[in-house]
């Protein structure tokens, strides 16, 4: 399933007005450096915006560049990563992309998706998170909050279990992603599905694309 052109259209545009006036403002979204955004993207991982926004700029203190984390003990990477959770897991993680970074990549972020697919606990979000935000490259970016607005708005169906991990809601996403403004767009999407189209509560009287929804539409005829 790909989505009418026109339909993608208007939906890409209003989103992004919606965006302007509501945008969230976190640290990692301030940044452009590859080494800072693949950070927060694994930190991300099963944890709230909120609760990592709250080690973010220490752990960085800590460990600014992918040489640390080699070098760092894991026992010091627990104990900054303690207020996240699972954080015995995730300090072997990083430590483990830290050496990999510093042995391989000569301490680069790969600007691929094929050498960020090497990182071990990366997986296609993460590397178009960090081809999108770091790189600047016009890729999507799908997590169980980009297929629920894609279901609602549009429709969207998939005959996978996980739908997130189907490639037609990868290429539907690509569709959907105007050229040029992935960043803007990916970004949107993530505070328009906290915000307004949440999964139990949606707000869609205040919904801006609620005249062109699927889902708004059949739960008014059956009003």
């Amino acid at each position: 399933m790909i989505p009418h052109q026109k339909q993608a259209a208007i939906f890409a545009d209003r989103l992004l007005s919606w965006w302007k006036q509501n945008k969230q403002s976190f640290p990692w979204r301030s940044s452009s450096d590859p080494y800072q955004i693949l950070i927060a993207e694994i930190l991300l991982r099963k944890t709230t915006a909120k609760q990592v926004a709250k080690i973010y700029k220490n752990f960085l203190r800590l460990f600014p560049s992918p040489k640390s984390l080699a070098e760092a003990d894991v026992e010091n990477l627990e104990e900054a990563l303690k207020p996240l959770g699972m954080y015995r897991v995730r300090a072997k993680l990083l430590k483990k992309i830290g050496e990999i970074l510093d042995q391989r990549f000569a301490g680069k972020v790969p600007d691929t998706k094929d050498g960020l697919l090497l990182l071990p606990g990366v997986k296609e979000y993460v590397a178009n998170a960090v081809l999108c935000f770091a790189y600047n490259k016009d890729v999507p970016l799908v997590d169980t909050n980009a297929v629920r607005i894609f279901q609602r708005v549009f429709g969207f169906k998939s005959e996978k279990k996980r739908v997130k991990d189907d490639p037609a809601i990868w290429k539907f996403a690509e569709a959907v992603t105007p050229p040029g403004r992935a960043k803007d767009f990916n970004l949107a999407l993530i505070d328009f599905a906290h915000k307004v189209c949440r999964p139990k509560t949606p707000d869609c009287r205040s919904c801006t694309m609620r005249d062109v929804c699927i889902s708004y539409s059949e739960k008014r005829s059956k009003v």
